[in-house]
């Protein structure tokens, strides 16, 4: 018995730490997607595989960790990929229990703190599926971690351990960008006169610096064709979350006030209040002050990277966002511990006083050990609940009806067939096509795409090839003879009705007739040009825009007021368009449409016009002529 003992004190942190991270691990696995979910993270699985760049920063580390994982030949491609979180928020809770265990110095009440961030809902809910946010989980703990190493031994190895963890951290989520720096004061006060050292100083720097080489990445996909960054300026606006153009990827800065700041701050603090109830909030306010006087230099600068969090998101998009509460509950951990701490601290001394008077005997053993155990539980209670609260919703075993509805949809096509998508799940269905029934050979093409257009479908049509759609029904139904295919399926993450459906005979619904009133084409002199928009349909038609592309050698004069459309277009990307809820047809009629060029050069020139309806494309044909 005393062997055993010794050896459990020798090794009861490992015994811990494996607790800490293999029990949630194995709830994770248990309740992992299987498949995909929609949304960009199925973008991430249909890009990763081929190692194209995902959007700003580029998440380079996160690219070739998703590349390894999809090359592992166990199980399929999507499992592999969503196993991605599963890991590294294995590694998270681990360095998460060594770093609390650091400050507490109690193997139990670390092993709790840390389960009360692990079974929490919005870390278990990216827990499960492929995503950024537990890699930059992963990231911040073992940052902090390797910060505490370094506040308890203040040699140069542990110094450098933290300069290349804050280089780490730096290489995922731009938001580390405004977190990390209050970890760097952190780490430069613990001991200022080691940066004395000009070896210190130039390791610190180099061991920062490696792991954003890993950036380097961007560039050389980018020249081998899998992305668009090939200039320094495009790379610097990329890595700092801009794209190409400058402008902020995904959110935007300088438009927000301050209420609407503090209303998102609000949210913020409800989402944190209903993650956690209001126990562990108590419990973490209780902490926060025990920490304070514990290890008042962590307590400050990890409240003020709290800070930072909040500040950064709120002026980043104007409502709160789940996976933005991530870093800020990883950080309460260390105040959820430290509360457990002050009650565990509180309850020894109430005990020893009601025993101090009293010889020291089996019965008093006995009703200590009892005493504390029950203490134990109830501190357990708390992640119990988290996990009996969190288990069905974050239980993704199953796949998702989207899924299901796609899977579906390829299974009943035809093979070699063109299929039309409308849907914000189209990445789902992009997905199935190129990696798990790629042998039926589906071309999916979607709606913002240029083959996403009425003459295409017709021409497939009519050389024999199987064509599909889903999405934009009610147009497509009035241009085309269809039938339904399978069950319909209600996605409401996006309110959409989804139904596949084979097109097995078209309809001319839209003409455009093109009518060029000059028979000379001279340089220097007007060409009028008449367009004419038939509705062949049996049902009032809309068009909700029309383009009109020019060489710019003819120079645009106005549209002429004799015809139906009187108003001036406007300038998008080099195109003059005219939008407007009045361009109505009814049945078996028309509209039409009559400008005045100039010819400012000779030569051979195009002049190109199309319309939309119902998100489908009609193009007028070219119309091709030589100025003299």
């Amino acid at each position: 018995m005393e062997k055993l003992k010794a050896w459990y004190l020798r090794n009861k942190a490992f015994i811990f730490g494996v607790t800490a991270a293999f029990v949630p691990f194995l709830f994770y696995i248990i309740t992992l997607e299987r498949k995909l979910v929609g949304g960009d993270t199925s973008w991430y699985a249909v890009e990763l595989p081929q190692m194209m760049l995902l959007p700003p920063t580029g998440y380079p580390i996160f690219s070739m960790i998703g590349k390894l994982f999809s090359m592992i030949p166990i199980g399929p491609l999507a499992l592999r990929l969503n196993l991605i979180s599963a890991v590294f928020s294995f590694l998270t809770v681990l360095f998460l229990f060594m770093s609390i265990n650091k400050i507490l110095k109690n193997e139990i009440l670390s092993l709790i703190a840390s389960f009360s961030f692990a079974f929490v809902y919005p870390f278990w809910f990216y827990a499960n599926r492929l995503e950024f946010d537990t890699l930059n989980s992963f990231y911040i703990s073992i940052l902090i971690f390797a910060i505490l190493k370094y506040q308890e031994n203040s040699i140069r190895k542990n110094l450098y351990f933290c300069f290349i963890c804050l280089g780490f951290f730096l290489t995922n989520h731009p938001i580390a960008f405004f977190i990390m720096p209050f970890f760097l004061i952190l780490i430069i006060i613990i001991k200022p006169e080691i940066f004395k050292s000009f070896k210190s100083i130039l390791f610190s720097i180099l061991l920062f610096i490696f792991p954003l080489l890993s950036y380097s990445y961007i560039y050389i996909r980018s020249i081998q064709g899998y992305g668009k960054i090939n200039t320094l300026l495009k790379f610097i606006y990329f890595v700092t979350g801009r794209e190409e153009t400058g402008a902020t990827f995904g959110g935007s800065f300088g438009d927000k006030h301050l209420s609407g700041m503090l209303e998102v701050v609000i949210d913020y603090l409800k989402l944190i209040k209903e993650s956690y109830g209001i126990v562990l909030i108590v419990i973490a306010v209780i902490g926060f002050i025990i920490l304070f006087k514990k290890n008042w230099k962590f307590a400050l600068f990890s409240f003020l990277a709290i800070l930072g969090n909040l500040f950064i998101t709120t002026q980043y998009l104007d409502w709160a966002v789940l996976n933005y509460t991530l870093n800020i509950m990883l950080i309460m951990s260390f105040y959820i511990g430290c509360g457990f701490l002050f009650f565990w601290e509180l309850f020894k001394i109430i005990f020893h006083k009601l025993y101090k008077n009293k010889n020291i005997s089996k019965k008093y053993i006995i009703a200590k050990n009892i005493s504390f155990i029950i203490l134990i539980l109830l501190f357990a209670t708390q992640p119990i609940i988290l996990i009996a609260k969190n288990y069905e919703k974050c239980n993704f075993k199953t796949p998702r009806g989207i899924y299901s509805f796609w899977d579906s949809a390829y299974k009943s096509m035809d093979k070699n067939a063109k299929l039309y998508a409308y849907s914000a799940s189209v990445n789902i269905a992009v997905f199935i096509g190129k990696y798990e029934q790629s042998e039926k050979n589906t071309q999916l093409i979607g709606n913002n795409e240029n083959e996403y257009t009425y003459e295409n479908i017709i021409s497939q049509i009519e050389n024999g090839i199987p064509v599909y759609f889903v999405g934009n029904d009610k147009a497509i139904n009035q241009i085309f003879v269809t039938e339904k295919i399978g069950k319909p399926y209600y996605w409401d993450r996006y309110n959409e009705e989804l139904q596949l459906y084979k097109i097995t005979k078209s309809a001319p619904k839209v003409v455009i007739e093109s009518f060029i009133k000059n028979e000379d084409f001279k340089f220097g002199k007007d060409i009028i040009i008449e367009y004419k928009i038939n509705n062949n349909s049996n049902s009032q038609l809309k068009i909700d825009s029309i383009e009109l592309k020019l060489p710019k050698e003819l120079k645009f004069y106005g549209v002429l007021k004799d015809g139906y459309i009187k108003q001036d277009p406007g300038i998008s990307r080099g195109k003059y368009m005219w939008v407007s809820d009045d361009y109505v047809i009814q049945s078996e009629s028309n509209i039409n449409l009559i400008i005045k060029l100039m010819p400012i050069k000779r030569g051979n020139f195009d002049i190109e016009l199309r319309l939309t309806t119902g998100g489908v494309y009609f193009n007028a044909k070219n119309l091709s002529f030589q100025i003299d």
